[in-house]
């Protein structure tokens, strides 16, 4: 069973998180206010949080993405968030508003910010990995696995046109 809470950090291991979160999160643009919470958060690592204006959204990064981006098997700090920032760019971004239908479901808002977040990571494994957590979240909407697959890339190829 895993620990309820993660192991204590130092002051300079918080402020050192701190800024990577920030920083990852501000290359990849995010808008809005970021913050670390050295607690486990139960969705992943990270959390983004939708504000009346783009400056009050908020990115929460938890303790469990530093762990997940220390396991070489899962998914890194990066990808976590390029995730979270496909949310804030589904939500804020004209031409995405304008061009993708409205009233999403929830399998197919992750399926589309996992597809936003593997558009702006560099290294291929995030980009893979991205893609793959599209389609792992497309198969719980009942897609045939060959189907969501070509719907997957067709999409990922729209979307990069559009941003």
């Amino acid at each position: 069973m895993a620990p309820i809470r993660p192991s204590p950090i130092s002051a300079a291991e918080r402020m050192s998180r701190e800024q990577r979160v920030t920083q990852v999160a501000r290359r990849f643009g995010f808008e809005g206010r970021v913050e670390y919470r050295h607690v486990y958060s139960q969705a992943g690592g990270a959390l983004y949080g939708l504000a009346v204006a783009p400056e009050s959204d908020l990115l929460i990064v938890y303790a469990d993405a530093f762990e997940r981006d220390d396991d070489p098997e899962d998914f890194t700090l990066e990808a976590i968030i390029a995730h979270e920032r496909g949310h804030q760019l589904l939500a804020r971004h004209d031409r995405l508003a304008r061009n993708l239908p409205g009233g999403w479901s929830e399998v197919s808002e992750e399926v589309v910010a996992s597809l936003l977040g593997s558009l702006l990571v560099t290294e291929v494994k995030d980009q893979q990995d991205l893609v793959l957590k599209a389609l792992f979240e497309a198969s719980k909407g009942n897609l045939e696995p060959d189907r969501a697959s070509v719907l997957i890339m067709q999409l990922r190829a729209l979307l990069e046109k559009i941003l």
